[in-house]
């Protein structure tokens, strides 16, 4: 099984995710880190803006025990986790 907190891949694959699934979705979450006009989690780049940490070695959510829907569905060693990973080189991680 993927280690989450050493990986990363799937809070730095897109600009447009994690999305928000409602509007109670990302409730306590802090106000600089929800793009309101997009309904979605602030990015940097292709980075969560929420993720911490070095991508591959360690990493963590400032916002975990609050993380949005999508982010607390998405599956370790799912195949959408497994593509991520490849994609991003981190199939060792």
């Amino acid at each position: 099984m993927p280690d989450c907190q050493r990986c990363g891949g799937c809070c730095a694959w897109s600009e447009t995710w994690p999305v928000l699934m409602g509007p109670r979705d990302g409730e306590g979450i802090p106000d600089d880190l929800i793009d309101f006009d997009n309904e979605r989690m602030q990015s940097h780049g292709h980075r969560c803006a929420a993720l911490d940490g070095v991508i591959g070695t360690r990493v963590g959510c400032d916002v975990y025990d609050k993380r949005p829907l999508v982010c607390r569905e998405f599956q370790s060693g799912s195949d959408d986790c497994l593509m991520v990973r490849r994609e991003l080189g981190l199939e060792r991680a």
